[in-house]
């Protein structure tokens, strides 16, 4: 009570306690607190601050800083000063003191004065204030700020070196302040290397974006507390050279992942060549709420980790692009079939923060582990970028895209055994688990399972094709399919309105166009549609290989004449207008076969392709059986009187 505080700014009188409660005055204003909000908070109106005083510092703050034998030291001191001066005894102070300064080896006065002060502060006050003074270098405040915009103009720019930014930001602070000193050589190179830690000015621009961008707050982080709960989706260019089986073209592939934020678990995977698109990603989502099988099937498999229908999904997109596209941005996470089927099944897709790749450091970790792990162990692994690529990667031993995915799926069983440092139970905080064990141990705790609840939901995830049902079937992007259950509906029109009146839902895969589906209106059944041609595939086809095997198969000069076509690839090598390897192998071979008659070639001709049209053109002269109506011609020729041959169509 009638104590002095100085607090909030202000001096109060303590006027009442009670209990935890303090009363305080103001001249004529009162304020009611809780007692142990004062702590830290409060102080006497007789100590002053020490701020930027020789205390300012906590003594803990100061021993602390000491090294070890720099702390022995200041405890054998102590203890001298205990035994010969604070110690109780007959001998005079004085004489006590040259005692300590003799064993000390120092004056009797620098005895008394540290004597002093460890009796005010203990061994903080035998602590030399110049063992804890920073290292001041002769730059100016000015030129470090100087040189941090200069680090900061590169964020979005390629790597400069250190002697180009060095001159830059000398030049600019010169502007600034015409005849200031600048530090020498050694101090600013050693000044910038501690002024660009953390930006990455040197190091990799997408590391250096990526940091540029990230929070200067405090970080958040997302938790759940359940698998399923929240799923992340991602996409990202994979490094390693891929060839499409069908065209035979070397591509860039894609890769997108679904991860269950609490465990880890890859609930979806899918390997794309090129680019990612909407039907992608609607693939992705259908194996998040289907059970899936990780690598080929063995005896000692267990089951893989299934979440069903997720709650939440994080959709975010990254692709060959440095920074990370927010879901309201990206197309192929925004479209009509996705929302749609999100919306169907009660999944809300949560826009993260843009420009934050921080928002989904688990995934991105994930990428980087199957680098290491995988990837760098692959005989056609390329490296994350173009300087860290080796020679002739493309000559070395290659993986077609099936295969490819075929690996990593593999790979990803044995992911989710392996024990991750970042997974750990809060009871168990010393043991690792593996993402498998994180996931049956959220679902023992939890035991929530959302499962759909239609057996149409794969359906929900294809392209819709709307088209007529012809007696050959249905065709589609020219291709036919007909099955069994089009019987009862060849030539009918379909009951479905709106903008494709009378025509049929066709459901397609565009990774595999092998087969489509179609639901009998009757018994709502699904059947499918096989395409006639696809016998003679032994692995999926997707709808952009076929596209692109039909346009070599419709490319321009495609001759009939064998030697007119010989003939113009000649001239074209020798106009230097061929420019795929395999023409300009076959031209140099036919420049150079010898010529098979006697006489001599005329100046200028080329022998290979004189001989070679002659003799295709005695080939035409000869009588040759090039089909069947040849036969009948022949066979009219010979026998003028017959009334004709009979033909059974079968």
């Amino acid at each position: 009570m009638g104590a002095r505080l100085w607090y909030e700014g202000a001096a109060w009188t303590v006027v009442q306690l009670d209990g935890s409660t303090v009363l305080l005055r103001s001249v004529d204003r009162f304020l009611r607190v809780h007692a142990p909000a004062l702590v830290g908070a409060a102080r006497p109106l007789d100590d002053p601050p020490h701020e930027g005083g020789p205390h300012a510092e906590l003594d803990a703050v100061i021993l602390a800083g000491l090294t070890s034998a720099q702390r022995a030291r200041i405890e054998v001191e102590a203890e001298i000063y205990n035994q010969l001066v604070l110690a109780l005894s007959d001998v005079p102070l004085e004489q006590r003191y040259e005692q300590a300064a003799v064993k000390l080896k120092i004056s009797p006065r620098s005895a008394r004065r540290r004597a002093t002060r460890y009796v005010e502060r203990g061994l903080a006050g035998l602590v030399d204030s110049r063992l804890l003074q920073p290292s001041h270098r002769a730059v100016a405040p000015e030129w470090d700020q100087t040189c941090r915009e200069v680090l900061d103009s590169y964020t979005d720019r390629s790597n400069p070196t250190m002697r180009t930014v060095l001159r830059r930001t000398n030049a600019l602070y010169l502007e600034q302040n015409p005849g200031a000193p600048v530090p020498s050589q050694s101090v600013a190179y050693e000044r910038l290397r501690e002024l660009d830690k953390g930006r990455y000015t040197f190091g990799a621009a997408k590391q250096r974006r990526s940091v540029a961008e990230r929070p200067g707050g405090v970080l958040g982080r997302m938790r759940a507390d359940r698998p399923g709960q929240y799923v992340v989706l991602d996409t990202t260019p994979l490094d390693v050279f891929a060839m499409e089986p069908v065209t035979g073209r070397w591509i860039n592939t894609e890769l997108t992942v679904a991860m269950d934020l609490y465990s880890r678990c890859i609930l979806g995977l899918i390997l794309r060549p090129i680019s990612t698109t909407a039907q992608d990603v609607a693939a992705v989502l259908f194996q998040v709420v289907t059970p899936q099988a990780w690598g080929p099937p063995s005896d000692e498999d267990v089951p893989a980790p299934y979440v069903g229908v997720p709650e939440t999904l994080l959709a975010q997109e990254s692709g060959a692009l440095p920074d990370t596209i927010v879901v309201d941005h990206g197309k192929v996470y925004l479209s009509l079939r996705t929302r749609a089927v999100c919306q169907r099944l009660g999944i809300n897709i949560q826009p993260a923060i843009p420009h934050k790749p921080t928002d989904k450091p688990a995934i991105e970790r994930f990428f980087r582990t199957l680098r290491q792990q995988l990837l760098e162990h692959l005989a056609a692994y390329k490296g994350p970028d173009i300087y860290s690529r080796g020679k002739n990667i493309e000559g070395q031993a290659f993986y077609y895209v099936p295969e490819l995915e075929a690996i990593l799926r593999e790979w990803v069983r044995i992911y989710h055994h392996t024990p991750h440092r970042g997974l750990c139970d809060p009871l168990l905080p010393w043991v690792e688990l593996s993402p498998a064990e994180m996931f049956a141990r959220g679902m023992a705790t939890a035991g929530v399972l959302r499962l759909p609840a239609s057996d149409d939901l794969r359906m929900e995830f294809l392209d819709v094709a709307w088209r007529s049902i012809q007696h050959y079937g249905v065709e589609i992007d020219g291709r036919r399919y007909d099955g069994l259950a089009l019987n009862l509906h060849r030539g009918a029109r379909s009951p479905h309105g709106g903008a494709h009146a009378g025509k049929w839902p066709i459901m397609v895969d565009r990774d595999d166009v092998r087969t489509v589906y179609f639901q009998d209106p009757d018994t709502r059944t699904w059947h499918d549609l096989e395409w006639e041609h696809a016998p003679g595939l032994d692995a999926p086809l997707s709808a952009e290989a076929a596209t692109f095997t039909r346009k070599l198969s419709q490319q321009t000069n495609r001759h009939v004449d064998a030697g007119a076509a010989l003939d113009d690839l000649l001239a074209r090598y020798s106009k230097g207008a061929v420019t795929g390897r395999r023409e300009k192998n076959l031209a140099r071979r036919l420049a150079a076969q010898p010529a098979r008659d006697n006489a001599a070639p005329a100046a200028g001709d080329v022998p290979a392709v004189i001989d070679l049209s002659a003799h295709l053109e005695r080939r035409r002269a000869q009588a040759q059986v090039a089909d069947d109506l040849d036969v009948f011609e022949q066979y009219y020729a010979q026998h003028p009187d017959a009334d004709g041959l009979e033909v059974f169509d079968e």
